[in-house]
């Protein structure tokens, strides 16, 4: 069943939390939400303390689990930790193709966010699985030489992108050599696209997740996401 919402758009606060464009950029529009392997990426909406709502994007992992970042669901200018989440799976503008879904749990390292980046990563458990039909991503503990041959690709729900709330991707390299926690690329992005998996180039089958996309890096030459190792892999499997 397709629901329609309302479309509206908060990105999520502070500097450091915002992805970047790069010149020139290459985002594209998905003009087929519910296809693989875009149907396994959503809208997470976030409704903080205050009353405000963020947004930004997550991956279904399994039916009932999908992964954003951290920062989706805790900011201190807001209050602290989210008290209350959703996810529209395969959202496209107003549409949602699969529903929205409530969140019952959401968990984050402990160590954020006073641990910084590495830390910026959350498993969301929904009330409800998630049809069929939405693509499950694996979490890939990918090794340095396959991240520097891959073209890679991030996508997710933009601020500066119009309409509102649509899907956007773009693709490219990661910079070399992969760091141990951290994977830096001149992939462009922007506020809301945070929580997006770095994922290889149109693959349509079981598409792996090697990053959590988290933002840009502090100095600006790149967007950056937590590095899915195996230690941070095993973290999140706990958590279910």
């Amino acid at each position: 069943m397709t629901t329609t919402l309302p479309v509206f758009h908060q990105p999520v606060r502070g500097h450091a939390q915002v992805g970047m464009p790069f010149p020139p950029d290459g985002r594209e529009r998905v003009q087929q939400t519910t296809q693989p392997p875009w149907s396994g990426l959503g809208l997470l909406s976030a409704t903080m303390p205050d009353g405000e709502v963020l947004e930004a994007t997550a991956f279904a992992i399994a039916p009932q689990y999908v992964v954003t970042a951290a920062h989706a669901v805790y900011d201190h200018d807001y209050g602290g930790r989210a008290v209350g989440v959703t996810f529209a799976a395969a959202r496209d503008a107003g549409r949602t193709p699969f529903g929205v879904v409530k969140a019952t749990t959401w968990t984050y390292p402990g160590q954020y966010p006073s641990g910084g980046r590495p830390y910026d990563y959350c498993l969301v458990r929904l009330a409800a699985p998630l049809p069929s039909q939405v693509t499950s991503y694996r979490l890939t503990a990918a090794p340095d030489r396959d991240l520097e041959a891959g073209t890679w690709q991030v996508a997710g729900y933009p601020d500066d992108k119009s309409p509102e709330n649509s899907l956007w991707y773009d693709s490219g390299k990661l910079l070399s050599p992969p760091g141990t926690r951290i994977l830096r690329y001149r992939i462009s992005t922007s506020g809301g696209q945070s929580g997006a998996p770095v994922s290889p180039y149109l693959d349509e089958r079981s598409p792996a997740a090697v990053g959590v996309h988290a933002g840009v890096a502090a100095d600006k030459k790149s967007n950056e996401a937590v590095r899915l190792t195996r230690e941070v892999i095993e973290e999140i499997e706990s958590w279910k």
